[in-house]
């Protein structure tokens, strides 16, 4: 397995901080309606770690909530920032807001994992032209 640098985030005040020290298994922009309105942004790009490589070095008092039975949403409680979301159909595994991310770290991700999730759903104001694979829904 190739060297992973320790990658680093926060919330924008710095009230919840982490560190993540195994690779992501996945990166996608998600279009999906609920992560566009929860995110307030065209999409969200969300990495996907190992929860045994997460741990909170600041913080880690939450905000959470369900957007669905299956998925559970966590903010910071003073800036509101999303920070993580945990997937019933995944428990060993915790996604990221890439944004809450040290912008020039490296999440490890495979790079065949990472696409356009949801494409279907995306906003009809926002022209993308990038190569990068679309998908119907979550799958790879």
């Amino acid at each position: 397995m190739p060297k992973f640098d320790e990658i680093k985030g926060s919330c924008f005040c710095g009230a919840n901080q982490f560190a993540i020290a195994q690779p992501a298994v996945d990166t996608h922009h998600c279009h999906c309606s609920v992560c566009r309105r929860l995110q307030g942004a065209a999409f969200v790009t969300l990495s996907i770690f190992p929860k045994a490589g997460f741990r909170w070095t600041k913080g880690g008092d939450l905000q959470s909530f369900s957007s669905s039975d299956k998925v559970h949403r966590n903010r910071c409680k003073n800036c509101g920032s999303p920070l993580t979301i945990n997937l019933d159909a995944m428990p060993d595994l915790i996604a990221v807001s890439r944004a809450s991310i040290e912008p020039t770290a490296d999440t490890g991700h495979p790079a065949e994992t990472l696409r356009h999730a949801f494409w279907p759903d995306r906003v009809p104001w926002l022209e993308l032209n990038d190569n990068v694979r679309k998908t119907q829904g979550f799958d790879q």
